[in-house]
Order: structure tokens, then C-alpha cells, then sequence
């Protein structure tokens, strides 16, 4: 009896340690990660585009897994490898596309990939936005209305100077005057450049989170800015001499509400002369209401502006009516649809730096 106890005793537990063996050999650890080698580390796309993730992945073992995950454009997917047999290798190429909110930064995606023996390994690609942008505009208000209720000249055109890189040179009229960039001339999603809260030397790009841009002093300023490694400069010019501003401007052209009898004359009484700015002698205002005048028939309004001197100097524009500046002895004649209801506009022209804008009142 002792004999056969230990024979039965002999088999359980042999039989124990073939179940265990079995069991342990069916969920293999390993401490040894996975090799993960990225195609395309680094992504430049546009807003609403696609692009693609690619990767090499290896495992000694075979590869159980991949995830991928970014929090911000709610981002997690993991995609088994099981139905692949667990490969030792495989190719991942992945395609994703770029959210039309995205923020302008760096977005780190991360890829984790996972062995059948539960060994893990992490990286990521970084994905950044095409900033090479064809226009650049200078703002002095984030309402977004100020960017479609004035006639033109709001928001202001930079020069592009070189992939990347804008500039002008603008008037500040007070001290302590806010500035912000956009792209986009008629809106300012989803980007607007300012300054960046955790970094006020670097530019933001995130219309959620970007600050203006203060320029202390009253007069002329150099603004340059680089929207692939967002940084920008600030240079104050020398007060530019009186004596080569002009002593006079005046807009010269028709369909101009009151002044029925303006029609393309050269001379007092039917120009219309802007003020002359006391603080800035290149500055020039005046509150004008475009309209069919009483008596006329014309449905446009055309213009040009003139230093009252019989057509010796003018300034025209770059186009008839979506203007951004003005072409000294140049240019195309500003030709606006109006009507019998006039409108009022604030118009203010700086010949030093060849901008004008006319401003709904």
C-alpha cells in the first residue's frame, strides 16, 4: 500500500509539474524590449491633410501589439498583431489626419510597441504644422468683426522676405500699442502669433494661449518675425525728418456722398484734403462717406490720392477693391460698389510706409 501511495503520489505530482511547465511556457516574460525604428521621425503637414506614421518594428519573441496615443486630438489606438501571426518584424504605417484646430507647436505622438513577452518600448514622432505661409497679417485687436467691417487696409499686409520670415515697418501711434499676427486676412483661428506665456521671448502660435505683442514708444518700428522657429525682433527707427513729408494730401476721384460735384477734378474746391496728423507729418485722416451723391447715376466709387499739385505725385493701389497698400505714382485707380445709403469710414494714410485704410465708423 505504501508502494502504490508513493506511485500515485509520484504521478500527481509529476503531473502537476507538466501543467505548471505547460502553463508557464504559454505566457513567455521577457525583459528584453522591442527594437522600434521610426521611418519618418519627424512629420511637417498642413491643417486637414493626411499624413503618414511609419515604423520598423522587431521582436525575438514576436510582437504582440502596437499603440499609439496623443491626448490632445484624443489619440489612443491599439492594434493587435495576432491575426499576423505575431511577427518578429513588421513594417507599421499608419495614417492619421491633421485635426483643422490643431495648435500651432509640436505635437509628440507616441508610439509603444509590445513583445508576446509583455516587454515594452516608446517612442515618438513629432508632428509640426507647415508655417511657410504665403501672407502674413499685422492686427491690433483680436474682435474678430474689425477683420470684415472696414473697407480695406484692416489687417495689414507684412513682406515676406524669405521662407518663413515677414516684416514691415509700422507706425505706433501710442505708447504701449498691442500687436498680434495672423495669417488668414479674414480670420484669426486657428492662428494668431503672439507672444508665448512660458517663453515671452519666443512667438505662440495658439490662438488659445498667445499674447500681444507691446511696442512701448509712439513712432516708427521695424517688426520682424519667423513662424518656423518662432522668434521675432523689435526695432525702433529714427524719427524719420519733416522735411520730406508732403505738405499736403488729398483724395481725389468720385462717389463720394458730399461732394456731388467731385468728379475727377485736380484742384480746391472738389478734392477731398486729409488732415495732417500734428504729432506725425507723413500721417494723414479724414472722415468720408462714400455713396451716390445726389443728381449721379454711377454705382462705384473711384479714387485715387493725390499731393494737390496737378497730378505730379499720386499714390494708386496694388488692386481696386480688396487693397492691402498703396503704389506711389502707380498702382490701379480703388473702384467700390456703393450705393444711395452712404457709409462712413475713418480713412487714414501714412506716406512714409504707403498704408491706407479706410475704417467703418
Amino acid at each position: 500500500m505504501k508502494y502504490i501511495s508513493f506511485k500515485i503520489l509520484l504521478f500527481f505530482s509529476s503531473f502537476t509539474a507538466v501543467v505548471s511547465c505547460k502553463k508557464d511556457n504559454s505566457t513567455p516574460v521577457s525583459s528584453i524590449p522591442p527594437i522600434v525604428k521610426l521611418s519618418n521621425e519627424i512629420i511637417v503637414t498642413s491643417l486637414g491633410a493626411d499624413f503618414f506614421m511609419e515604423a520598423d518594428l522587431a521582436d525575438d519573441l514576436g510582437l504582440k501589439s502596437f499603440t499609439l496615443r496623443y491626448d490632445d486630438w484624443f489619440l489612443y489606438n491599439t492594434v493587435s498583431l495576432a491575426d499576423s501571426g505575431n511577427p518578429k518584424k513588421y513594417h507599421l504605417k499608419y495614417k492619421f489626419k491633421m485635426p483643422d484646430t490643431a495648435a500651432n507647436k509640436i505635437h509628440s505622438i507616441t508610439l509603444t510597441a509590445t513583445s508576446i513577452g509583455n516587454a515594452t518600448h516608446s517612442t515618438q514622432f513629432k508632428i509640426l504644422l507647415n508655417t511657410d505661409f504665403q501672407n502674413m497679417y499685422l492686427v491690433e485687436s483680436t474682435d474678430p468683426v474689425k477683420l470684415t467691417s472696414d473697407l480695406f487696409g484692416v489687417p495689414s499686409l507684412m513682406t515676406k522676405t524669405s521662407s518663413y520670415n515677414y516684416e514691415m515697418v509700422y507706425y505706433s501711434a501710442s505708447a504701449n500699442s498691442k500687436v498680434w499676427f495672423i495669417p488668414s486676412k479674414s480670420t484669426l483661428k486657428p492662428f494668431l502669433y503672439g507672444l508665448d506665456p512660458s517663453n515671452i521671448n519666443k512667438l505662440s502660435g495658439d490662438f488659445s494661449k498667445s499674447l500681444p505683442i507691446s511696442l512701448s514708444n509712439v513712432g516708427y518700428y521695424k517688426i520682424k518675425l519667423n513662424t518656423l522657429n518662432l522668434t521675432y525682433s523689435l526695432e525702433m527707427l529714427t524719427t524719420p525728418s519733416a522735411t520730406g513729408a508732403f505738405a499736403q494730401v488729398a483724395l481725389v476721384g468720385r462717389g463720394f456722398y458730399d461732394y456731388p460735384n467731385m468728379n475727377w477734378q485736380n484742384a480746391l474746391p472738389d478734392i477731398i484734403l486729409l488732415d495732417k496728423s500734428p504729432a506725425n507729418p507723413y500721417l494723414f485722416t479724414k472722415t468720408v462717406r462714400l455713396g451716390v451723391p445726389a443728381g449721379s447715376t454711377y454705382t462705384t466709387a473711384q479714387f485715387i490720392i493725390t499731393t494737390n499739385n496737378g497730378w505730379t505725385d499720386f499714390w494708386r493701389f496694388n488692386t481696386d477693391k480688396d487693397i492691402d497698400f498703396t503704389v506711389f505714382n502707380g498702382g490701379t485707380n480703388a473702384e467700390i460698389p456703393i450705393s444711395t445709403t452712404p457709409v462712413t469710414y475713418k480713412v487714414t494714410f501714412d506716406t512714409y510706409t504707403n498704408r491706407c485704410k479706410f475704417e467703418r465708423q
